[in-house]
This record gives structure tokens, C-alpha cells and sequence, in this order.
């Protein structure tokens, strides 16, 4: 299978504000609120990096803007092979097969280094992925499906944002700002995830210089004091849906 890559479309503008139905000069106030809020500020980025796989650039230029090597997520595999990762107070469970990317370059350097022989193709599916993260600071976690030559065959990166939003009031701004970034076949609702609501927004990234289309499926998560936003991306639609209930239905926030 070809590692999960597109070409980088261009980070969207976080000024997404919906013209106000209302009278003229009420609109500018509600389009600034909007351009404050943080958890539109963060749906524009968690968008970019959800679907900004494109560019492939030097790992330790990742992490350009961190100021130290502190590992941002931590992980333990049960008995029955499942990986539970915590990061930024969000711990979710993944079934057997996938695997926590550390985020900070001595980490990666030793990760890769340990799994050269097991997945030869690991370093170059890893900078396929991280090549376009702007920032690292607000990333959570990196967990990747790998085949057996270390193919990415699916992802998944969580970011926490600050403070929370009804699910409801987000709904009317994530899925236009998807599509601004050239994604097809979009869809959102409001579910839950565990015990908390969310909204789950799902759409398609179409065939691109000879790569095949890819999915993707986002959660986000209204949290007690933050909104976890859960991305999950792989070469098949039902199963990326699929996927992202499984993972986000053993989210725990604190």
C-alpha cells in the first residue's frame, strides 16, 4: 500500500466568519468575535494539519519552534496488544498494530533507528506525514497503522484546543473550512464520543498526481475545560469513519 500522502493545499485563513443575517452594522462585531474565538483559530490549523501531508522537509526543522526535547505524549501496550497513549491530559486507546511517533528529534532519531530494520520504509513515510506541521506545540499525540514494510496506512494526531464551544455553534464554521482546503464528499453531525458530545465531520481528498484519494474523519470533542480534536486519515472511507469511532470512543480528558 502507498504511504498516506497529498500534495499541501494552502493553509486556510482563520477569518471564517459567516456574514450576520441581521442588520450591516452588527456583522463586523460578529465577524470579529469569530476571528477571536480560539477554537476557530485552532479548527484552521487542525484542518492544515490534517490534511496538509504534501511537504517533505528535514525532521529537525519540525520542530523549529520548540525550545526543548520534552516528549509531548507517552504510551503503554496492554497484554492484548492494544496501545493506550496519553498526551496534553487526552488518553485514547488504539487497537494492536498501531504505533506512537514520538514528536521531539532525539526521540524520533532513537525510534527510528530501532525500527530501521523492521519498517525500511519508516523514515521516509514519517516525513511524508510530519513534513508540513508548522508547529508541534499544540500536537498531542502522533499515532500511525504501519504495514509490513512501514507504510503508513492510516493516522491519527489529536490537538487540543483551548476552551470549549457547543457542539452545535461549531457546526455551522467546520465543514465550510474543510472544504476550503479542496476537500469533496463532506459531511457533519453531532454524536457523542464516550461520555462527552462532539461533532464528527467527515470528507474526502481526491486523486492527486498519482496518489489515491484519501479519507479523512475529525472529531471534535467537547471536553470539560478544552476541545480535543481527533483526526483520523486513511485510504478507505468506511474505514476511516470506522476507525476514528473506535479510537474516540475510549477518549479520556482531564
Amino acid at each position: 500500500m502507498s504511504d498516506i500522502s497529498s500534495e499541501s493545499p494552502p493553509t486556510p485563513s482563520a477569518d471564517i466568519g459567516v456574514p450576520d443575517p441581521g442588520t450591516a452594522p452588527t456583522a463586523p462585531r460578529r465577524t470579529s468575535r469569530l476571528r477571536r474565538h480560539p477554537l476557530v483559530r485552532v479548527a484552521a490549523a487542525v484542518a492544515g494539519l490534517a490534511l496538509g501531508w504534501g511537504a517533505v522537509q528535514v525532521a529537525t526543522s519540525l520542530w523549529a519552534s520548540r525550545h526543548d526535547n520534552t516528549p509531548i505524549s507517552s504510551s503503554a501496550h496492554a497484554p492484548s496488544g492494544a496501545l493506550t497513549v496519553t498526551g496534553h491530559g487526552v488518553t485514547l486507546t488504539f487497537p494492536a498494530g498501531w504505533v506512537n511517533v514520538p514528536t521531539t528529534p532525539d526521540k524520533l532519531g532513537q525510534f527510528l533507528r530501532a525500527n530501521a530494520a523492521r519498517f525500511p520504509q519508516l523514515r521516509a513515510a514519517l516525513k511524508n506525514q510530519l513534513g508540513n506541521m508548522q508547529s508541534m506545540r499544540d500536537v498531542a499525540m502522533v499515532v500511525d497503522r504501519l504495514n509490513a514494510s512501514g507504510a503508513v496506512t492510516g493516522s491519527t494526531n489529536v490537538v487540543v484546543a483551548p476552551g470549549t464551544a457547543p457542539p452545535g455553534q461549531l457546526l455551522p464554521h467546520l465543514k465550510g473550512l474543510v472544504a476550503r482546503l479542496g476537500a469533496t464528499h463532506l459531511h457533519d453531525s453531532l454524536t457523542t464520543f464516550g461520555k462527552y458530545a462532539a461533532v464528527l465531520v467527515t470528507y474526502a481528498l481526491p486523486h492527486l498526481a498519482g496518489k489515491p484519494a484519501e479519507y479523512g474523519a475529525q472529531a471534535y470533542v467537547h471536553g470539560p475545560a478544552s476541545t480535543p480534536v481527533i483526526t483520523v486519515t486513511t485510504l478507505n472511507a468506511a474505514n476511516t469513519t470506522a476507525t476514528l469511532r473506535r479510537i474516540a470512543g475510549t477518549i479520556k480528558v482531564s
